[in-house]
């Protein structure tokens, strides 16, 4: 296995960035390949858990030929790496000046359809019960009760609290303890976690497959099968509401919503969905504040937070 540390000179950095929470390198590889690496954050709470090997069978029954859910080649402590064929995110695409929207819808599609394969597989082997929480709605509700969070994150929460009001800060905890604490009857199942955009990496050839590689295994969770649809439809709801407020068009972030939405399948409950694309706002508003610090855009999510509250998310899905 290729050590990127004692090879420098063989290898190309592409691009770094990161918050407190997590570092991201991409590198180019002689032969084609790309890398990306992630290492823990100065804030992150501690080393990276290994991956379980039940989480891995999950992902191999998960992937096609045009979506592939892959385990770190290189899962350790302080590193987690992936070999991919492509050096751009869908979140980096959908911000293109010149949007590939024929194939990212084609990817999303997809992506749609095998997540729904990742969350109704049944392994006796490996119960959802040997997961933990959803790890963003944890990061929040802790965050929500005790207002405690490096650099700007204190500050925030007082900000975020008195400007929403005491009704819309209670909702927002209902919301979240909704999301991590199913009922008895209420389906779970082992979810990818924290989806974001910025994890399914699409080929640099358009031609290739897979088309795309999700980076997955980092926080492989037990919860609600809408946790991982909401962390998606929350970030294309962000995206859209922020182009909104700077007068922007983007079209394409509604098509890829619907797109995801129906090659999932109608088995998600609208409520919890709506609820969930809430708490992946919040989340994202509290990790820039603690993980990255203060910045004029946390400004916006005031309004946006209070504004999706008010109807209980709903803006965020499509009209039933």
């Amino acid at each position: 296995m290729t050590d990127l540390g004692n090879h420098q000179e063989e290898h190309r950095v592409l691009e770094r960035f990161g918050t407190g929470l997590q570092m991201t390198r991409v590198t180019a590889l002689p032969d084609g390949r790309i890398h990306w690496q992630r290492t823990p954050g100065s804030s992150h709470p501690g080393t990276y858990p290994p991956v379980r090997s039940g989480f891995v069978r999950r992902l191999r029954t998960a992937s096609s030929p045009h979506i592939r859910f892959a385990a770190p080649s290189v899962s350790q402590a302080g590193e987690y790496r992936w070999e991919v064929a492509g050096r751009n995110s869908l979140g980096n695409l959908v911000l293109a000046e010149d949007v590939p929207t024929v194939r990212l819808q084609e990817i999303i599609s997809h992506l749609g359809g095998r997540l729904r394969v990742l969350h109704d597989q049944q392994d006796s082997a490996d119960p959802p019960g040997h997961y933990p929480p959803p790890p963003g709605p944890a990061r929040l509700m802790a965050w929500l009760d005790s207002g405690r969070a490096p650099r700007a994150g204190a500050g925030f929460h007082y900000r975020l609290r008195t400007q929403l009001g005491a009704s819309r800060w209670e909702k927002l905890r209902v919301f979240t303890h909704h999301m991590l604490s199913p009922g008895p009857k209420d389906r779970t199942t082992v979810v990818h976690g924290w989806f974001s955009l910025g994890s399914v990496i699409a080929a640099d050839a358009p031609d290739t497959r897979p088309g795309a590689v999700v980076l997955s295994g980092v926080e492989a969770a037990q919860g609600r099968p809408e946790t991982d649809l909401a962390c998606l439809i929350g970030e294309l709801t962000e995206y859209a509401l922020a182009a909104e407020r700077r007068r922007m068009e983007l079209p394409v972030l509604d098509s890829l919503r619907d797109r995801l939405l129906s090659h999932y399948g109608p088995t998600w409950d609208r409520d919890t969905l709506a609820a969930g694309a809430v708490v992946r706002i919040a989340t994202h508003a509290h990790d820039f504040a603690a993980y990255v610090g203060w910045n004029p855009q946390l400004h916006g999510y005031i309004p946006m937070l209070a504004d999706l509250l008010d109807i209980d998310g709903m803006s965020a899905l499509p009209t039933a």
